[in-house]
């Protein structure tokens, strides 16, 4: 069911009742753009994956929100669905909220353009939307008008101590000509006089002409005509017939704030409803759900967590699904519309959808993807196939919808796209932290490129290059028990320089580092017990390389103890450490390209 402005109000009570009488839900949003240029490198953390996808909400727009509501039917052992498409636009209140500005991205609009996307519609019919601190300003504002009006209207004493003064002579005389014109009104059979266009200044003397004068003989109210604030003079009403006016225009006024509301309700009937929401690769709905209709992002990342968690308590990302346990091995690409493709044959089976009786929804043949209402309703499809695949062969089993206790392992996890290795931000508990030991912090000249990178590496294997500008580069080595051998062999350059992963988030988050100390060994003693601790130089180390300061201390094993001991006394003991294979620092620049 499409939803605009002109339909939203009537829309709204049928909306409300499916959410209400569903069993979870979906949503999907399109945007003006997706990126401001902080582009996701495969090694970042969550909290720097957070921070700049925050950035693009802040920029970017929502211009179309899908939600598609999946109701279970048990006694006829099926689901009923009822999917809406909103085209939503901001409205410009500027006496009230702020004008907003809005980012769009070339590349997002001509994709949208190509599916076929109606602008027409969306700017003329958009359904306007406040969040929380919108909605506060827009309120207090008006309250303070509403408050100053009544005063004006009934007779309440003036506040002099803020009275303006005319100071130059041709507002004067402008002032003049509106008070004789205004009593020729006020003799006149007329009933409606409007004044003179004219400033904001003018106006505010006006207004207190008008208070001061005139206040038993004429209202004052102000109209727009083409865009233009004009005030308007009335003869004077009794102060019940003043009541009635005013209490009509609060009227008009607040169902205005509400109008200005808008999509926002919606929203808050999801979040109200405590319903489990899905959604696919939804970090971005997500987040830009949060802050164009409820609050704005907060800049602290745990704070994000907590806020989200609080206001949407169960999740399912259905991409994060895609790529966990038991699915992982089942499902070759899980863009959404070779999901669907692919959990709509077997092993998969999707169980029987169909839409309400009294609604409207989707159905697949429809083919209308990148319409956000059916991108939703396609989400709901391939979560049901796949939660009916985690309830086993039997998938006549009644219990399978009753609960959500298959879900359990999956529940409030969003997946993030690009990351090397931290596959989701865990809104209900601890995010995971692989060990990023591999990883090193490379600068380089400009003139550098991948294959530069790779014959720098070569001799310890295959790696990945996450660029982060023209001169620097997160390094992944393949072969992760190399890096403590990469690291010190290839530390002594003017051409470049190598900072371990660990020292390189020290320095972004304003972290002391670990000073720069010699190695310390202990030796086993043939008892098993550590002998005293002896330090060593980067010079008695293979290849005179220098020592990483994050490692602290090496044991050196028995049988190299033992090698050790029969060649010298044990106070003069020189120790071995161990690497996969035998080096020369000649190899550093033979090419090899494999991976394992």
């Amino acid at each position: 069911m499409e939803v605009t402005k002109s339909t939203f109000n009537t829309a709204l009570p049928a909306i409300k009742k499916s959410i209400d009488n569903s069993t979870f839900l979906t949503i999907d949003c399109e945007f003006t753009g997706l990126t401001t240029g902080n582009e996701i490198n495969a090694f970042d953390t969550q909290k720097q994956y957070y921070d700049k996808v925050r950035k693009g909400c802040k920029d970017f727009l929502v211009i179309q929100y899908g939600l598609c509501c999946f109701r279970y039917d048990k006694p006829n052992k099926c689901f009923k669905q009822q999917a809406y498409n909103f085209y939503i636009f901001p409205r410009a209140v500027p006496k009230y909220v702020s004008d907003q500005r809005f980012l769009c991205q070339v590349s997002s609009i001509d994709f949208l353009v190509s599916q076929g996307f109606d602008f027409n519609k969306l700017f003329r019919h958009g359904i306007p939307y406040l969040n929380s601190v919108q909605e506060k300003k827009y309120r207090e504002a008006l309250n303070e008008t509403q408050k100053i009006r009544l005063q004006n209207s009934l007779g309440g004493a003036s506040d002099h101590s803020n009275r303006v003064t005319a100071a130059k002579d041709t507002d004067k005389e402008f002032l003049k000509n509106i008070s004789d014109q205004i009593k020729s009104f006020v003799d006149s059979s007329e009933e409606e006089f409007v004044l003179p266009r004219c400033n904001g200044f003018l106006r505010l003397l006006i207004y207190q002409l008008v208070r001061e004068d005139f206040s038993n003989k004429v209202d004052i109210r102000t109209k727009c005509e083409n865009r233009d604030r004009l005030l308007v003079i009335t003869k004077f009403k009794s102060i019940k017939a003043r009541k009635e006016e005013l209490q009509k225009l609060m009227q008009e006024e607040e169902a205005d704030l509400e109008n200005a509301i808008g999509f926002t309700k919606v929203v808050k009937l999801i979040m109200e409803s405590g319903k489990l929401i899905v959604g696919h690769n939804m970090v971005l709905d997500l987040l830009h759900t949060i802050d164009k209709f409820l609050t704005p992002l907060p800049d602290d990342y745990e704070e994000f967590k907590e806020c989200t968690h609080c206001l949407f308590p169960k999740i399912v990302d259905t991409k994060f699904l895609s790529v966990s346990d038991p699915f992982s091995n089942l499902i070759s690409s899980n863009v959404l519309e070779h999901l669907l493709e692919t959990v709509s044959k077997s092993p998969f089976s999707v169980p029987v959808i169909d839409v309400e009786d009294d609604g409207c929804g989707y159905s697949l043949s429809d083919r209308k993807d990148h319409e956000a209402g059916y991108d939703a309703y396609i989400t709901g499809v391939c979560f049901l196939s796949m939660w009916q695949y985690l309830g086993g062969e039997d998938t006549e089993d009644e219990g399978i919808f009753e609960n959500f206790r298959l879900l359990e392992p999956y529940l409030n996890k969003l997946y993030l796209m690009r990351l090397q290795d931290l596959p989701y931000i865990h809104l209900g508990g601890e995010d995971p932290h692989p060990s990023r030991d591999h990883v090193f912090y490379l600068t380089f000249p400009k003139e550098w490129r991948s294959s530069d990178i790779s014959q720098l590496f070569s001799p310890f294997g295959p790696v990945q290059i996450a660029w982060i500008n023209e001169s620097s580069a997160y390094i992944g080595l393949t072969k992760k028990q190399e890096a403590a051998v990469a690291l010190s062999t290839l530390s002594q350059s003017d051409t470049y320089t190598i900072t371990s992963y660990a020292k390189r988030q020290s320095i972004l988050a304003g972290l002391p580092t670990i000073p720069k100390s010699p190695l310390i060994v202990r030796k086993k003693s043939s008892d098993g017990h550590m002998a005293k601790r002896r330090r060593i130089s980067g010079k008695d180390m293979p290849f005179n390389r220098s020592i990483d300061p994050v490692v602290e201390s090496l044991e050196v094993d028995d049988e190299v103890a033992k090698t050790n001991s029969e060649k010298k006394d044990n106070s003069e003991t020189i120790p071995i450490i161990k690497v996969s294979r035998k080096r020369t620092i000649s190899k550093t620049f033979e090419e090899d390209n494999s991976w394992e």
